[in-house]
């Protein structure tokens, strides 16, 4: 409870807020203060001589014009947030005289008191305690000013008591002192608690402020964040990139060291990190907000059979049956969606079926909902299953059941988490169907919304087939590229790789005239390998774009370790395919042959 002093006194903050409230309610004062006094006035006009009814109503209507003037002197006070102590102070004064006044108005409205007149008496006692009682809330800003108020207008009032009620005068004081008291004590609880709220409503906008200034400073290191990962994943995806390229470079150059238990593990730990690397990467992206979908259509048959692909040798070296069941109605099926955070969701739950099942066999399936609200895609697996206390937290990152020895060919248990965050952004249901010692299924509901049901299947473009060869010389061979890329540590291991696969290579640093210099007036490549973010004006798609005028048969390869997918998104719109670092150097090999071979054939 707060406590009270004599007279009342706050801070700065809180007397501005008394200050607008009563000023405020000046006007409600100012109308309910002149319609009383004439009602009051034709209530008497035939109990009372004339000549006093008009001689208290002049006084009343004069009281009000005070009210008006105090409207008027303070109007420019009531839109200005930083009114200071000085001015606060002098309205407080005022206002103790612009309610006293017309408190001595209703106390001399016991002038209008006739002898024997019991209906004018009474009506002429209800209109003050009216008075009293809505002043002792109205002016629950300014205590002060209502106690000064009430008490001179009641000694006004009883003064005329004893002369109008005669034997009866005792009671009727008795009645009027207790209802002061009353209205004096409602007046004081309305005060603390007007009081305590603009408080609690000042506190409140404090703790906003500072919520609000929390929020800035989270959305500014939540950019930072993204801003240092951007960086950081380009910078560690580097040398990541190039140790990969130069272990595959001494591998194809010293044949005798290529099956050798050291150089092995060394490409081991090389794949390790960057599987490792991307999927931290990749959730960082995810819980950061940085990704947003790309919406477009495409066949989700060639998705499937690409993931089941990807999976097979692995599903084969445990010996666990893979398959695939498409009922009739989907087996035409095309999506709505961004096709790369899809085809993550469903290899993460594909890898870790494969990865956590021992024996039995993983199936995927795709099959409508019920009542047409779309299609299951279903992931089932004959593992171990998941205790119910565990289905809660298998999402949360670096969640990993049977990997508690923390063994890193199982990944870091970030997989199930990535398919959360790609499942809310994509609005996609993901639900959990388990039974333990016997398998799981993971089952994704693809919404009506994004689902297209062709009549016809549209098939996919013919891939050129590779030379089924050992070494990757044998249909790169001769073959012309060129590499635009400024670091050197790239550059020293493209060429040990490429050289190794007998490839004609040039590189260049940056710049469109290092580029065009490196290729010199007589050597036109078959094959353009940019990097995306070069020094200068141009980044790596605006690079390609301009070698590709210059040279238009060359075939443009983006590589990026941008984790913006705008950046793909802009290379796929310009027509250049990407390869983000780091790159295995097998996908590097296949991606090369099959993008030359394909122009080959295209060129007769």
């Amino acid at each position: 409870m707060t406590t009270l002093t004599w007279p009342p006194a706050y801070d700065t903050a809180i007397e501005h807020e008394l200050f607008l409230l009563g000023y405020r309610n000046l006007t409600v004062h100012v109308v309910g203060h002149v319609g009383l006094s004439l009602l009051v006035a034709a209530g008497t006009w035939f109990a009372v001589p004339h000549t006093l009814v008009l001689g208290w109503l002049a006084w009343m209507l004069c009281l009000a014009l005070i009210l008006c003037l105090g409207v008027w002197a303070f109007r420019w006070r009531i839109n200005t947030p930083g009114t200071d102590a000085l001015a606060l102070r002098q309205w407080k004064n005022m206002h103790v005289w612009m309610v006293t006044l017309p408190g001595i108005g209703w106390g001399s409205i016991g002038l209008l008191f006739v002898p024997g007149a019991q209906v004018n008496n009474l009506l002429v006692m209800t209109s003050f305690a009216g008075a009293l009682a809505y002043s002792s809330v109205s002016n629950a800003h300014d205590l002060r000013g209502f106690v000064v108020s009430v008490t001179l207008a009641s000694i006004l009032l009883l003064s005329q008591i004893p002369a109008v009620f005669g034997d009866q005068s005792l009671a009727v004081i008795g009645m009027i002192l207790l209802y002061l008291s009353v209205m004096a004590w409602v007046a004081r609880n309305a005060h603390l608690t007007l009081i305590e709220s603009i408080q609690l409503r000042l506190a409140n906008e404090i703790l906003a402020q500072k919520n609000a200034g929390n929020a800035t400073r989270a959305e500014q290191a939540n950019r930072d964040k993204s801003e240092f990962l951007a960086a950081a994943s380009h910078d560690l995806r580097q040398p990541v990139h190039a140790l990969l390229l130069l272990i595959e470079a001494y591998r194809q150059q010293v044949p005798s060291a290529a099956s050798h238990p050291l150089v092995l593990n060394i490409a081991a730990a090389g794949q390790s990190i960057s599987s490792l690397f991307n999927a931290l990467m990749e959730l960082s992206r995810l819980e950061s907000g940085m990704e947003k979908p790309v919406l477009a259509a495409f066949d989700l048959s060639e998705c499937k059979a690409r993931l089941l692909a990807r999976m097979r040798p692995e599903a084969e070296r445990k010996g666990l049956g893979l398959r695939s069941r498409v009922s009739k109605r989907a087996a035409h099926l095309s999506l709505c969606t961004d096709k790369l955070l899809l085809e993550r969701m469903l290899g993460n739950l594909l890898a870790n079926a494969v990865c956590y099942t021992e024996q039995g066999g993983v199936l995927l399936s795709l099959r409508p909902a019920h009542r047409d609200s779309g299609y299951w895609l279903e992931v089932w697996d004959t593992g171990l299953g998941i205790a119910v206390a565990d289905q809660a937290r298998i999402f949360d990152p670096y969640v990993q059941l049977a990997n508690r020895e923390r063994d890193r060919t199982k990944g870091l248990g970030l997989g199930l988490a990535i398919v959360r965050h790609a499942s809310d952004l994509l609005g996609i249901g993901v639900s959990l169907q388990t039974c333990l010692g016997r398998g799981s299924c993971f089952r994704m509901h693809l919404p009506a919304a994004m689902c297209v049901t062709w009549s016809e299947h549209v098939p996919a473009p013919a891939t050129v087939p590779l030379p089924s060869m050992v070494h990757p010389s044998c249909w790169l061979a001769g073959r012309r590229l060129l590499l635009v890329d400024d670091d050197p540590m790239i550059q020293r291991a493209m060429q040990a790789l490429l050289g190794s696969w007998g490839m004609a290579l040039r590189v260049a640093g940056s710049g469109d005239a290092t580029a065009l210099e490196a290729c010199g007036p007589d050597w036109e490549p078959e094959c353009v390998l940019c990097d995306f973010r070069l020094p200068g004006t141009l980044d790596g798609i605006a690079m390609l774009d301009f070698l590709q005028e210059r040279y238009p048969q060359a075939v443009g390869i983006l590589q990026t370790g941008e984790l913006a997918q705008t950046v793909q998104v802009r290379a796929e719109e310009a027509g250049y395919m990407v390869l983000f670092k780091p790159v295995d150097a097998a996908v590097l090999a296949s991606t090369l042959a099959t993008v030359l071979n394909r122009r080959k054939l295209e060129r007769g």
